[in-house]
């Protein structure tokens, strides 16, 4: 048992890529890990592996872009455990159903509207919905920490690809949003950091590695000429929830190889 021996941390989106990595990663070190995703059996799922390992974790269905079960689930953890220690909020998607179902990325001028509202639905207003509910319960106590998920899509347009638009404006949202909830509520001694990562080996980062020359552009363009990983990610997280980031607040940590950096 680790540092987070105890802690609660509830982790979005968490049945799959980085937010399973993490929620593996937080129960190693002792953590009680609670997995929601809108992937419920998936969530239970991951749950289970990470209990048959000796780990503490409870899987939850949950759809973030519905403020009342968002908040329903935040007052059952609070009534459970008492408090909630840390947030990891994973939950987002990359692009609208209506792009989902084409081999490639429409460009933005046939973007439906339909596509850009799931995506900033998902990605801004969902981490707003999360954010709002456990904060509430962090404020009650006097602290917490917060780690939302943005993107390098965030800072920079993407080379290669169309259509990133409702992507990139939601990471950047979500960078914005992490700066305004740090300055608010670091009175109440919660901090509230973003993680944006690079190109990553998950299962919806693989999926781009199907187009050659955007498989080239992500390695030849990054500096060290790989892919992250969900584990690396997790470190990240690992810090940024410990007692030794107390005093980083407001702050982005890009994750990403060096892409950002030309």
């Amino acid at each position: 048992m680790g540092e987070y021996a105890g802690r609660v941390v509830l982790i979005t989106g968490g049945a799959s890529g980085l937010g399973l990595a993490t929620a593996r990663a937080f129960a190693a070190d002792g953590a009680q890990v609670v997995i929601a995703d809108r992937n419920g059996d998936g969530a239970h799922e991951a749950a289970t592996t990470i209990q048959t390992q000796g780990g503490s974790a409870r899987g939850e269905l949950l759809d973030v872009t519905d403020a009342t079960a968002v908040n329903a689930l935040v007052e059952r953890l609070k009534n459970a455990y008492g408090a909630i220690d840390a947030l990891v909020h994973c939950a987002g998607i990359s692009r609208g159903q209506h792009q989902m179902g084409t081999e490639a990325w429409l460009p933005m001028e046939e973007l439906l509207a339909s596509d850009w509202d799931a995506v900033i639905r998902v990605n801004l207003t969902g981490t707003f919905f999360v954010d709002q509910a456990v904060g509430r319960v962090m404020i009650d106590r006097g602290k917490g920490r917060i780690i939302n998920v943005g993107s390098m899509s965030g800072v920079i347009a993407n080379a290669g690809v169309q259509g990133l638009g409702p992507y990139n404006a939601s990471k950047g949202g979500v960078i914005a949003l992490t700066k305004a909830l740090a300055a608010e509520w670091a009175p109440y001694n919660i901090t509230v950091n973003c993680i944006s990562p690079g190109y990553m080996a998950t299962e919806m980062g693989m999926r781009s590695q199907r187009f050659p020359e955007f498989k080239r552009i992500q390695i030849e363009w990054t500096p060290l000429r790989r892919l992250g990983t969900p584990e690396e990610f997790a470190h990240a997280a690992l810090y940024l929830a410990s007692d030794g980031a107390a005093f980083v607040t407001g702050h982005n940590l890009v994750i990403d190889g060096g892409y950002t950096s030309w």
